[in-house]
């Protein structure tokens, strides 16, 4: 699934897209050891400029968000 996030990046907000732990931006920016994902300090592992379609492929440290409440260890039986 693609999520649709916002990269700030100085005083600039660009759109951008997740999907399975890659950011892909269009090449504007210069990237660091951290980006700003949705007001969230993410870690880059690394990144590739795509010449095709002139966008940057970023991979992230643990961008996948949560899908469901993680279990407590306790056995729901009654």
């Amino acid at each position: 699934m693609i999520t649709q996030v916002k990269i700030k990046v100085g005083d600039e907000v660009i759109d951008g897209s997740i999907y399975k732990n890659q950011l892909i931006i269009n090449n504007l920016i210069e990237v660091g050891e951290t980006i700003n994902v949705d007001g969230k300090e993410m870690k880059v592992l690394s990144s590739t400029i795509d010449f095709r379609d002139d966008v940057l492929k970023i991979n992230l440290a643990n961008a996948s968000k949560p899908k469901e409440k993680k279990s407590d260890g306790k056995s729901t039986k009654g």
